[in-house]
């Protein structure tokens, strides 16, 4: 962080900063002179977003899952946050001195599906006010990226001289492009059931290990960038697939993890072949897709091909649990 934007962050919050390290690519443990420790964050997101993320912490301020939030300190304007030159969004919170979520550990995993249960809980009537919002399908969803794998392909065969990447890319779309069509016809014979049987609540989007704080004052969910109105059973496939990659795809962890879920009456009619099949969709292998062809990420092409290599493996072990489990994605329907 250059000179700046220090005197941007010392003037919007009347700090003066002792000491400041780069911890994430967006994130900064910052120390004032007066001994004082904060979380300095510039947000991935717009400000449109951000302001989504503030009024979900409005509402769940007034709940029970407030003891769960750091709050976010007040700019000398009155406001949650400020925009540099450049329209990025900065906020500023208490330091809060702890560890991340062990996933290997079943305590921590129990506490990980309590605090996303409670924050689904905690926010039902925020959804229900965004009901007027258009959410689109989980057959929607599908569809339209599938369309883009298609469009991926469309553009690799569109040159004249195919790169490594592309070759690559093409030969793990050949062993797993039906997926998402199976994907898409699953889907449409559950989905009306499902939305019967359950409500649209607040999901956090990203419970990775490191967003889950434990401290000596409480346990802290953090990060909100990604938050979305959605069932909770994406929400929980997220964390599951997190939970399988850090043990190895240990089966009988997954079985715990599932329990957990039953125990908090998680578990409702259709949820779960909706959660079999979210699973079974090959997000990872589109999302390297979007960097790599639309988004045009600025990575070398080593890196995309071990994030290439990493979907591949994701995608094989989510099978290799699906059909352990649950007897293969047709085999309960």
């Amino acid at each position: 962080m250059g000179r700046l934007e220090l005197k941007l962050v010392e003037e919007n919050y009347s700090i003066r900063i002792e000491r400041i390290k780069q911890i994430k690519s967006n994130a900064y443990f910052v120390k004032t002179k007066d001994g004082k420790e904060y979380f300095l964050k510039i947000s991935r997101v717009d400000k449109e977003h951000v302001d989504f993320i503030l009024k979900i912490f409005s509402h769940l301020k007034n709940t029970n899952f407030k003891s769960h939030l750091i709050d976010f300190q007040k700019t000398v304007d009155g406001g949650f946050y400020f925009l540099d030159g450049h329209k990025r969004v900065y906020l500023l919170c208490k330091w809060i001195d702890g560890r991340s979520a062990d996933f290997r550990n079943v305590f921590d995993l129990k506490v990980a599906v309590s605090i996303l249960h409670h924050l689904h809980l905690a926010s039902l009537s925020f959804a229900e006010e965004m009901e007027g919002s258009f959410y689109p399908s989980y057959q929607e969803v599908f569809r339209r990226k599938y369309s883009q794998v298609i469009q991926m392909k469309n553009i690799i065969h569109q040159k004249d001289n195919l790169g490594y990447f592309d070759e690559i890319f093409l030969n793990v779309l050949s062993r797993f492009e039906d997926r998402f069509v199976e994907s898409i016809h699953m889907m449409k014979k559950v989905e009306d059931y499902f939305k019967e049987e359950n409500q649209r609540v607040l999901i956090h989007h990203d419970p990775a290990h490191h967003n889950f704080i434990f401290s000596e004052t409480g346990v802290y969910l953090i990060d909100f960038d990604y938050a979305m109105v959605d069932y909770d059973v994406h929400d929980f496939v997220n964390l599951g697939v997190r939970v399988l990659k850090t043990n190895d795809w240990d089966i009988n962890v997954f079985r715990i993890y599932l329990k957990c879920l039953d125990d908090k009456n998680i578990i409702k009619k259709f949820w779960l072949q909706t959660f079999w099949i979210l699973m079974y969709f090959p997000q990872e292998i589109w999302q390297v897709g979007l960097q790599y062809y639309f988004e045009k990420q600025p990575w070398t092409e080593e890196y995309f091909l071990k994030r290439l290599k990493g979907a591949e493996r994701i995608q094989a072990g989510k099978e290799m649990i699906i059909k352990k489990i649950a007897g293969g994605i047709f085999k309960w329907h």
